[in-house]
């Protein structure tokens, strides 16, 4: 991992790259790497732990499949006297 660092802003978490007007502002603060994108310094032996637990997800034998049944169109019958006046039979 390299030392690269980065501003982080106090108020609303927002980071930026490393800039040296912004690190002296009192409302932002100097970070690294690690601690500005921790999903990077993800060691493999962590990322082998996470996709064994994700992989792993119990259902306790119940079946979460459903089928979603298609709503009916209505018509109303008057709409449907109104709108094909004119019309030929």
């Amino acid at each position: 991992m390299s030392n690269k660092l980065y501003i982080r802003v106090k108020s609303d978490g927002f980071i930026y790259g490393y800039n040296e007007r912004m690190a002296v502002h009192p409302e932002c603060e100097v970070i690294t790497e690690a601690q500005a994108y921790p999903e990077r310094s993800i060691t493999p032996k962590v990322a082998d732990t996470i996709k064994a637990k994700r992989s792993r997800k119990e259902t306790n034998g119940l079946d979460l499949s459903t089928d979603i049944p298609v709503e009916p169109v209505y018509t109303d019958p008057e709409l449907a006297v109104e709108a094909k006046r004119g019309w030929p039979e």
